[in-house]
């Protein structure tokens, strides 16, 4: 009688599939395997020897798992070595301007970013909203029918009553529906000097002095 093989690799193949990258301490390693697969030839019946084929196959089997695992390995170094190099990239934007994707605003001592937005057709309504850290909006803004392009916007810092808002980061978001009545999604992009950076999600990101935040990879422009 002998521990199956194949059995055993099954197992292993299952478990490394929810906690790989877990403690493998207890894992089964090449050598394990190899001086596992031995014995069960040394001590196959005779009678009843295992078939060629299985072992080749319990071979292959040990192989492919084996070159998973290799490939998860390099993957991770890989990645690791994407955002050094993504971190490295992003420390020599400290001190310059950029535009990125992003759509927040920044309220300091009754100075308020801008915002760029695009309009991509030509739409009837158009509506600014601002929303608070909260997830509340405060402050609607109708800008009524806009034609298709790029244009800035600038929020006043007062809620839909006029009244002053604390400062803070805010967030801004567009509503606007063409001649036919249809949805049209407005992009933004916002801008400024970068003051830091750091690694979220596996994602890097830059620090606007401000203290609004856009991912590197939403950056557009740089600027000295």
């Amino acid at each position: 009688m002998y521990t199956s093989t194949t059995n055993y690799l099954n197992n292993v193949y299952t478990s490394s599939t929810t906690s790989w990258d877990t403690d493998t301490s207890n894992d089964m390693g090449q050598d394990e395997f190899l001086q596992l697969f031995v014995a069960q030839l040394e001590n196959q019946d005779p009678l009843n020897p295992v078939d060629n084929s299985e072992s080749i196959a319990q071979l292959a089997q040990f192989s492919s798992l084996e070159q998973l695992t290799n490939i998860n390995s390099q993957l991770t170094e890989l990645i690791s070595a994407i955002n050094t190099q993504s971190m490295n990239t992003a420390v020599d934007y400290i001190g310059k301007s950029v535009t990125a994707t992003g759509y927040t605003l920044s309220k300091e001592e009754g100075s308020v970013s801008d915002v760029t937005y695009t309009v991509p057709v030509d739409v009837e309504d158009l509506t600014a909203h601002i929303v608070d850290e909260n997830g509340s909006i405060v402050c609607s803004v109708d800008l009524g029918g806009r034609d298709a392009g790029e244009y800035e916007f600038t929020w006043d810092g007062t809620d839909t009553e006029g009244n002053e808002l604390a400062d803070g980061i805010y967030s801004i978001a567009f509503t606007a529906t063409n001649a036919e009545g249809e949805s049209v999604s407005i992009s933004t992009m916002v801008s400024g000097v970068v003051e830091g950076v750091s690694q979220q999600g596996g994602k890097t990101l830059l620090t606007l002095q401000d203290g609004r935040e856009v991912y590197l990879e939403n950056v557009w422009e740089v600027t000295a």
